[in-house]
């Protein structure tokens, strides 16, 4: 899963989505809205527990591990001004 916004510009959106195609297919690869994606990870837990073909195989015995990578290197404090442009 791939979040938005991806790159400063055109160009360094280009280099980052090449930079992808080198080590993942198209299939594997999810772009979402950093702000739409919120909500969904947010109900996760809902998720799981309220389905019941979910609830018995998402837990510890039956996932090995769970990743999130953030990836940014600019403070929370300082992105406003990347978000406003």
């Amino acid at each position: 899963m791939i979040e938005t916004p991806f790159g400063t510009d055109l160009e360094t959106a280009v280099k980052l989505n090449d930079t992808v195609a080198q080590v993942f297919d198209e299939s594997q690869v999810y772009r979402i809205d950093h702000y739409l994606g919120k909500e969904m990870v947010q109900n996760l837990l809902v998720f799981r527990f309220a389905n019941a073909i979910f609830e018995p195989v998402w837990n510890r015995n039956d996932i090995d591990s769970v990743q999130i990578t953030v990836a940014g290197s600019i403070p929370v404090l300082d992105r406003g001004g990347y978000d406003d442009h």
